[in-house]
């Protein structure tokens, strides 16, 4: 793999499964049980994770089978990434895309999603490893409100994401 590619996911998987330590030390009832009427629990949210990996793996693998149409990505898309995570930085609040949120089960057992969110991560290390060098600045991702993007800045958004996404699982379990 790519050493650049591989030192993100490295961090990447290093935050995940950091916090899946510090969860393992919550009673699995208080990361199942939702705070509050429309209020995501914490396996909520890692579905909504898991979710948004494993759907950037089908899009992002539906793009290898016509690689010729694929662009190389240059300073307006890291511009477009850089407002989006400016935005996931702030405090304002964003709806998540129907795709993501669309169905999101009103109960998730954490035990079961966390062991999808290893598979999920499992499957996106091993296609990225096999990603060849000239397709990782090509635009194989996208991203809702960036457009497309290149391989580094998706696993970028994932980092971000991730770590808007703790902020909240942090406040879930000192409630």
């Amino acid at each position: 793999m790519n050493k650049k590619l591989e030192i993100k996911l490295r961090r990447l998987e290093g935050s995940r499964l950091q916090l899946l330590s510090e969860l393992s030390k919550i009673p699995s009832a208080k990361l199942n049980t939702s705070p509050a009427e429309g209020k995501w629990s914490v396996a909520q949210v890692i579905y909504h994770l898991n979710k948004a990996e494993s759907l950037s793996l089908v899009y992002i693998g539906k793009k290898m089978h016509d690689v010729n149409n694929l662009k190389k990505t240059g300073f307006i898309e890291w511009l477009k990434l850089l407002i989006v995570k400016i935005a996931f930085w702030s405090p304002l609040k964003f709806k998540a895309p129907v795709n993501v949120l669309g169905d999101m089960p009103e109960n998730v057992d954490y035990t079961d999603i966390v062991a999808q969110w290893n598979l999920t991560r499992n499957n996106l290390q091993q296609f990225l490893e096999k990603m060849p060098e000239e397709l990782l600045s090509k635009n194989v991702f996208k991203q809702p409100a960036a457009g497309r993007l290149n391989i580094y800045q998706m696993v970028d958004f994932m980092e971000v994401h991730f770590n808007r996404h703790r902020k909240q699982i942090n406040a879930l379990t000192k409630s």
